[in-house]
């Protein structure tokens, strides 16, 4: 149920002026009025007896100026009479402006409530309606401030969830390419193996070649040192030591180990 703001204000005003009590100034003021009233009364009847006794005052014992006395004391009961009449009419004048004001704030809030339709009982109801309803919007708020803290809570983890799906990714990606690559080397290595063993039994064959040479160098060079000291002898040098040195040349190199 929802109420604007002027019938909200109307129903406060109706509920207030329907709770109202008397404050403690006016119900002074009326017991006074009261007191007052109470005092004139008094006065009147004490009035009109003495104008009804006209004769009281011969029945004195004829003392000298029992009638003086008698006329003050008159006196200050009518200023006591009169200022009780004046506060009584003061209390009352005020009464009466309250009375017409309350009476014109009633007119007003009925004219009011005509308008809005409703009565009393059905304002109250509506503005406890209404209390409930605050306390179920304050309610409410707690639970969507909570509600808009974890949303927050959940962007936060969401964004940290993409950074590491990102940085994820991106590990996988360097795997797939050192992958790749590994496989690319791997097919390189299968394509250089036929063409190293190629190479091995071409150096097989070229260490064999090789041994041959030199195999045969070492039998040419015997050859021809053997030749050159069968020459050395014909000739009859006698050069000791000169054949000392090539028969240890012939010994050395027939010693030369093949490989």
């Amino acid at each position: 149920m929802q109420v604007s703001a002027c019938a909200r204000s109307v129903q406060l005003a109706l509920c207030c002026f329907t709770t109202s009590k008397r404050s403690s100034r006016d119900d002074f003021k009326i017991s006074r009025g009261a007191a007052a009233r109470g005092k004139a009364m008094d006065f009147e009847w004490g009035t009109s007896a003495s104008s009804l006794s006209p004769a009281a005052g011969d029945d004195d014992d004829g003392e000298p100026g029992s009638g003086d006395e008698d006329v003050l004391t008159s006196l200050g009961a009518s200023y006591r009479a009169w200022r009780a009449y004046s506060r009584e009419k003061r209390a009352h004048e005020y009464t009466k402006t309250r009375l017409v004001e309350l009476i014109k704030r009633e007119s007003a809030l009925t004219k009011q409530l005509a308008r809005l339709g409703g009565t009393v009982e059905g304002i109250e109801c509506a503005l406890m309606k209404l209390e409930d309803l605050e306390s179920a919007q304050v309610v409410l708020e707690g639970r969507y401030d909570a509600a808009v803290t974890g949303q927050a809570a959940r962007e936060d983890l969401a964004l940290e969830l993409e950074t590491v799906q990102r940085q994820c990714q991106l590990h996988t990606d360097r795997l797939h390419e050192a992958e790749a690559a590994a496989s690319r080397w791997k097919s390189q290595y299968q394509q250089a193996l036929p063409e190293l063993a190629c190479s091995n039994l071409e150096k097989e064959r070229l260490t064999g070649e090789l041994r041959k040479v030199k195999k045969t160098a070492v039998l040419l060079l015997n050859r021809q040192y053997v030749q050159l000291e069968t020459m050395s002898k014909a000739s009859q040098i006698p050069r000791l030591t000169g054949h000392l040195k090539v028969e240890t040349k012939a010994r050395s190199f027939s010693n030369v180990e093949i490989i």
